[in-house]
C-alpha cells in the first residue's frame, strides 16, 4: 500500500502522531517525489490544525523543494498557495504579508486558467480560494478575504455537498472572518456549522479542536459564557493530549474559561483559572514579558471584585509596569504613527500581544491608552485603601497620559486616512493613453 494511503488512514483515526512519523525523511526516502509531497501536505495539514505555525512551514519548506521540480502542476501550486499562507501568518509585518498575498493572486489566476476537466480541479480551486483568503486575513485586508472565502462557501457546498469534509475548512475560514469583522454572530453560526460536519464525519477527532475553539471565542463574544465553558471543557482534553499545556492555543483556552468564570460571579473560578494562565505564561515567556499583561489585568480586575484591594494594587502595579517599558521599548506613539502615515516606517506588529479574552487588549496604537488606563485604575487601588499621598503622586501622570491619548487618536486618524488613499489609489484604473481616432 502507498505510503500516502497509509498516512490518509491514520489521519482519518485521528492518529496524528503516527501520520506525522511517516513525514520524517527516513520514511520517505526512496518514495516517488508525488508521493512524498502528497505526505508532506497532509502533515502540514496536522501540523497546522495543532497551531504549530514553524512546524507547518517547514514541512511545506520540503514539499515545495520537491514540487518545484514539476512547476506550475496542480500539486506544485496546492503547496505554494498553502505556503504563503502560512508565510503570511508568520510574517514580521503587514508590508510583508501583502507581497505574500500578491504571490497568492498570481498562483489563484494559475489555477484558474487550468483545464477544469483534470481530475482534483475542484480541489485545487476550493483550496486557492481559501488560501488566498487566508493570506489577506494575515495582511489586514478582512473585507477582500470576505469576498473569496465566501465564494469557498458556495463552491464547496455546491461541488462536494453541505455534509461534506470539504465545506470544513471555509467555514472555519468564514468564522474566522466574521469574528475579525465583529459579526460574532455569524461567526458563532459558521464555527457551529464546521464544528457539527467535523463530528458527523469524523467523531471525536483532533481535528474538532479549530472548530470549537472558534466557536468558544464566539460564544464569549455573545456574551454566552455557559455555552463557552462547555466548548472550553471539550477543548481542554484533546488540547493537553496533542498539543500540550504550554501552548498559545491552551492559554487563550484558559483565558475564555476566566472571562466566563467571571461574568458568572464564579470568583473563585475565575481567579484559580487566570492564576493557572499567568504561572504558564511566566513558564512559557518569562517574567517580563508583555503578554503578562492580560493575565495580570485579568487577576486585578477579579480579585478587586471580591474586595482584596491590595492584591489588586499589586497585579495593577506590574501590568503597569509591563506597560511602561513597552512604551520606553517603542517609542512615543503619535510620532511612531506619524512615521507609519508618511511610509517612512513599517507598522509595528505586535500579533505576540494580541488576546482574545476578557482583559486588555493591546496593540500599537493603544499603548498609551493602555498605560492611562491602568494609571486609573491603579489610583481607584490607593483610593480604596486610604492611600492619598499615593493617588495625589500618580495626578501628573494622569494628566500627561491623557494629554498623549488625545495626540495618539489624532496620529492614528491620519494613518486610516492615508491607508485609505493609498488602497484607492491603487485601485483607480490608469489612463486611456491611446490617441483619439480622427474620423
Amino acid at each position: 500500500m502507498p505510503l500516502r494511503s497509509d498516512c490518509e488512514k491514520l489521519y482519518q483515526q485521528g492518529k496524528y502522531k503516527e501520520c506525522l512519523a511517516l513525514a520524517e525523511p527516513s520514511k520517505l526516502a526512496g518514495q516517488p517525489d508525488s508521493e512524498q509531497v502528497d505526505v508532506l501536505l497532509l502533515a502540514a495539514r496536522i501540523k497546522r490544525e495543532l497551531t504549530d505555525w514553524q512546524g507547518t512551514a517547514e514541512l511545506l519548506e520540503r514539499a515545495k523543494e520537491l514540487s518545484s521540480k514539476n512547476a506550475d502542476s496542480l500539486q506544485d501550486l496546492e503547496v505554494s498557495l498553502v505556503l504563503n499562507a502560512v508565510r503570511a501568518r508568520l510574517a514580521p509585518d503587514r508590508l510583508t504579508a501583502k507581497k505574500l498575498v500578491h504571490q497568492s493572486e498570481s498562483l489563484f489566476n494559475k489555477v484558474k486558467s487550468l483545464d477544469r476537466g483534470q481530475k482534483d480541479y475542484d480541489r485545487l480551486f476550493l483550496t486557492a480560494l481559501c488560501e488566498l483568503g487566508m493570506a489577506k486575513i494575515f495582511a489586514t485586508e478582512v473585507h477582500l478575504a470576505a469576498q473569496n472565502i465566501r465564494v469557498a462557501c458556495g463552491f464547496a457546498n455546491e461541488k462536494f455537498g453541505a455534509e461534506s469534509v470539504e465545506t470544513i475548512y471555509p467555514s472555519l475560514c468564514m468564522a474566522i472572518v466574521h469574528a475579525r469583522e465583529d459579526q460574532h454572530t455569524l461567526s458563532l453560526a459558521m464555527a457551529k456549522n464546521a464544528t457539527q460536519v467535523a463530528r458527523a464525519n469524523y467523531g471525536r477527532h483532533p481535528i474538532l479542536i479549530q472548530p470549537l475553539f472558534r466557536l468558544a471565542q464566539a460564544c464569549i463574544r455573545r456574551k454566552l459564557f455557559a455555552q463557552a465553558l462547555e466548548h472550553c471543557r471539550h477543548l481542554e482534553g484533546p488540547i493537553e493530549q496533542f498539543i500540550g499545556e504550554e501552548s498559545d492555543i491552551y492559554l487563550d483556552v484558559l483565558g475564555m474559561k476566566t472571562a466566563a468564570f467571571d461574568f458568572l460571579v464564579d470568583f473563585t473560578s475565575a481567579e484559580f483559572t487566570a492564576s493557572r494562565r499567568l504561572k504558564l505564561m511566566e513558564k512559557m515567556r518569562g517574567k517580563n514579558s508583555p503578554k503578562l499583561i492580560d493575565p495580570l489585568c485579568d487577576l486585578a480586575q477579579i480579585v478587586a471584585r471580591r474586595g482584596d484591594k491590595e492584591q489588586a494594587e499589586k497585579y495593577f502595579e506590574r501590568a503597569l509596569e509591563l506597560v511602561s517599558e513597552l512604551m520606553r521599548n517603542n517609542g512615543f506613539p503619535e510620532k511612531e504613527a506619524a512615521l507609519v502615515a508618511t511610509g517612512k516606517k513599517e507598522e509595528p506588529k505586535f500579533d505576540d500581544l494580541q488576546t482574545s479574552t476578557m482583559g486588555t487588549r493591546v496593540s500599537g496604537s493603544s499603548l498609551v491608552h493602555l498605560e492611562y488606563e491602568l494609571t486609573e485604575r491603579l489610583s481607584d487601588c490607593y483610593v480604596w485603601q486610604g492611600k492619598i499621598a499615593d493617588v495625589a503622586k500618580m495626578i501628573p501622570a494622569s494628566y500627561r497620559y491623557a494629554h498623549t491619548c488625545r495626540l495618539d487618536g489624532i496620529a492614528s486618524m491620519v494613518t486610516s486616512i492615508n491607508e485609505y488613499l493609498l488602497e484607492r489609489a491603487r485601485n483607480l484604473e490608469p489612463p486611456d493613453l491611446d490617441p483619439p481616432d480622427n474620423d
